[in-house]
């Protein structure tokens, strides 16, 4: 049977198979904590649910506690990982005083160019992780971001999720983004940066044969939530700052979209970040030289005997 299947239908299978071990397992923890949950209210409330009107609240409280625990249990994953990762950058060299500015989601007819005005009056670099059908949309802001010297990255050619995509979506995504981005800007992407934050293996081995960093981040400005102010911006930026950080912004992108949310308290806090770090005696520095002395996760040193 398997040998009748073409590389296309063993792709759609390795996806289908994928997409259902990715529902076991969130089937998995909700059950874990239905139960959990149940002896929980039961030892410490005496509650157990027997009517209808019950097992709904349970079932509700369970989802709840479920969404929860993934959400925390992807946060984690993000900045740290779960297993030995030489080849994910996520901070620079922490012994140094020096920051990292990076943008994802654009570029942006509307806000991007505000950026790049901001940055050129600080002379502050920043790094661009470019969508690139926005690069290919807007290719004069995209070449506008290389000509004024700031760092080019790939962040997929539609911001697709990682690791619900297809191999064959997945290649053609972080593929066609690389050429779309070259030729917009005539500068080769040395970075990558999967959307959300989120990857797998795949993702790995691709961008390692792509010849692009994966870099990830240290601080998050938050500011691709709805609603959120230019001081609560400024405060996660400055705040928790210190030596080698990289630090994220979004200058296009939404919520739901992947492009049209409102990023103008981005704008708004941009100069006083940048002025609050310089005040706690941090310079901001083009990422491939906050990367430079920093090479992911240390090797572990094997002494062999001789």
């Amino acid at each position: 049977m398997l040998l009748k299947l073409g590389m296309s239908d063993l792709l759609e299978v390795s996806y289908l198979i994928r997409l259902v071990m990715l529902l076991i397992s969130a089937s998995v923890i909700y059950i874990c904590i239905r139960r959990f949950a149940g002896s929980v209210a039961s030892r410490l409330f005496d509650w157990v649910p027997v009517s209808s009107r019950d097992r709904v609240l349970m079932a509700v409280i369970s989802t709840l506690l479920t969404t929860v625990t993934i959400f925390l249990a992807v946060h984690f994953y993000v900045y740290n990982g779960l297993d030995y990762q030489p080849d994910i950058y996520r901070t620079g060299n922490p012994k140094t005083r020096q920051v990292a500015l990076t943008f994802d989601d654009g570029p942006s007819q509307e806000f991007t160019p505000l950026v790049l005005d901001i940055l050129k009056e600080y002379d502050v670099p920043a790094t661009f992780f470019l969508v690139g059908i926005h690069a290919e949309r807007y290719p004069d802001i995209a070449r506008r971001i290389a000509e004024e010297g700031h760092g080019i990255g790939n962040h997929t050619y539609g911001h697709i999720t990682v690791p619900t995509a297809s191999n064959k979506a997945l290649y053609e995504e972080v593929i066609k983004a690389t050429r779309v981005i070259a030729q917009t800007t005539g500068e080769y992407p040395k970075y990558i940066r999967p959307p959300r934050g989120v990857y797998d293996a795949r993702f790995r081995r691709l961008s390692h044969v792509l010849g692009q960093k994966i870099v990830l981040w240290t601080i998050s400005t938050r500011d691709w939530r709805y609603g959120t102010s230019t001081q609560a911006i400024v405060r996660r930026a400055v705040s928790q700052a210190k030596g080698g950080d990289i630090i994220l912004f979004h200058d296009s992108g939404a919520l739901v979209r992947n492009e049209g949310g409102d990023r103008s308290a981005t704008v708004r806090a941009l100069p006083l970040v940048i002025e609050g770090l310089r005040q706690k005696g941090l310079e901001i520095v083009p990422l491939g030289e906050l990367l430079e002395e920093e090479f992911g996760e240390e090797f572990p040193v094997v002494e062999i005997p001789e």
